[in-house]
């Protein structure tokens, strides 16, 4: 395709440099001279896949907690302080890290510094606020389960993963919740969020020796080593899993281990998802939906992490077209691993996937979230020069190499939510 042999006429302008301070802390800015806005993000490189059964949840609990008021500072004056500049203040727990962001103006970067490390380092965690926001996670845990979407996710993540902490949900259980108090949450704080396991990305209308000087001036954390390394992950064992709800629809999610970030099968896998489930032209998106009337929500995807990862299929169908639509599913996969994938497909999986990279530059938020993603992963930065070659590299014999190794029955699991009842997929049922 011609505009992406001439995406070297517009290649967006890299500039990320990188210092560490006297504590261990890593700074890392990407200027960004066209724009007058930034994006600056505290990383705490603590997620759930590194908490032990008895804290699950507990990065994503401190993740609301800080958000209550410090010791110098309450809740309310930290909203209105970021308001106040026309500022945006937010903040996410994945598997892998913890996240607490500013956007702001250029001239008001300092106040976005001070508040993010008063935030980060010096949260209050009173005890009658921790049972407030007990509540509100428990909320937040119920409206993740009366999704059945989400709730299948949570499931075939439970399944592929088992015991691991991977396969326990980000949100946690509400009875760990239920025991965290004071004591633990500064235990945890204490231990995780200490200058070597601390990252601060910032991208826009900023320097390197300005965000530093005010990380080292902010950023007040205790001293100590990183914590310890990752849990080791069992065996996989394909298996099938019914959760009855009282709904109308079946969730079912058809999944297996995929790649991880230090696998470079992730990137032929990627075109996998996306001729198979997504994007509109997909095969799945047009036999289950377009052709057949079957299913309104069909998709793939692929989830990439530090130690392994995700692929599969989810549907959102009628009880009695799941069966029908499984079917229908391993059929498609069948005919990628028998005949492959058309040239017309690559390409256009090629131009989805440099689309997504060109417009996360649109963005100081994408681009200090890329920044800091390629740091964490690999300790260097990956230039757009190098993604778009190695993307453009791509061809059809290394596609089905990851076809081949990646999609085998064997590998996957199926869970299904749904009514009690119904001709649910037994161990089997899916052949490919």
């Amino acid at each position: 395709m011609r505009f992406i042999r001439n995406l070297d006429r517009v290649r967006p302008i890299e500039n990320v440099r990188k210092t560490v301070l006297p504590s261990g802390l890593t700074v890392l800015v990407e200027e960004v001279p066209q724009v007058r806005s930034l994006t600056v993000g505290v990383w705490i490189l603590t997620g759930s896949q590194d908490e032990p059964a008895e804290d699950c949840g507990i990065s994503h609990f401190i993740e609301h907690m800080v958000f209550k008021g410090t010791h110098r500072q309450s809740a309310l004056q930290i909203a209105k302080r970021t308001e106040a500049i026309g500022g945006q203040l937010d903040a996410f727990t994945s598997r892998e890290h913890t996240c607490f962001y500013a956007r702001v103006f250029e001239e008001h970067l300092e106040i976005a510094a001070e508040i993010l490390g008063d935030l980060v380092s010096r949260p209050v965690f009173e005890r009658e606020m921790i049972g407030r926001e007990r509540g509100v996670i428990i909320e937040e845990i119920e409206s993740y389960e009366n999704n059945p979407e989400e709730q299948a996710h949570d499931l075939i993540a439970e399944t592929v993963w088992q015991n691991h902490p991977l396969g326990r949900p980000i949100l946690g259980t509400r009875e760990a919740i239920a025991t965290f108090g004071t004591r633990d949450l500064k235990r945890y704080h204490r231990e995780h969020y200490t200058p070597s396991n601390v990252l601060v990305a910032a991208s826009g209308a900023v320097t390197l020796e300005r965000m530093a000087e005010l990380a080292g001036k902010y950023l007040d954390l205790p001293s100590g080593p990183s914590p310890n390394g990752s849990f080791p992950l069992p065996r996989f064992r394909s298996r099938t899993v019914k959760f009855e709800k009282k709904v109308t629809q079946v969730s079912l999610a058809l999944a297996g281990r995929g790649p991880s970030y230090f696998d470079d099968a992730r990137h032929p896998l990627a075109i996998v998802n996306m001729v198979l489930g997504a994007g509109l032209s997909s095969r799945l998106f047009q036999r289950i939906r377009e052709e057949e009337g079957l299913a309104y929500t069909i998709y793939s995807f692929l989830d990439v992490l530090r130690d392994t990862g995700l692929f599969g299929v989810y549907i959102g169908v009628a009880p009695e077209n799941a069966r029908r639509c499984l079917d229908l599913t391993c059929r498609e996969i069948r005919r990628l691993k028998k005949t492959g994938i058309r040239r017309w497909e690559l390409d256009s999986a090629k131009a989805q996937l440099l689309m997504n990279h060109f417009l996360a530059y649109e963005s100081t938020y994408e681009r200090m979230n890329r920044i800091a993603q390629y740091e964490i992963c690999y300790g260097k930065q990956a230039p757009l020069d190098h993604i778009v070659a190695r993307i453009q590299g791509i061809g059809q014999d290394e596609v089905q190499e990851a076809i081949e190794r990646f999609l085998q029955a064997h590998r996957f699991s199926v869970v299904t939510v749904g009514p009690a009842g119904g001709d649910d997929p037994k161990a089997g049922d899916w052949g490919f």
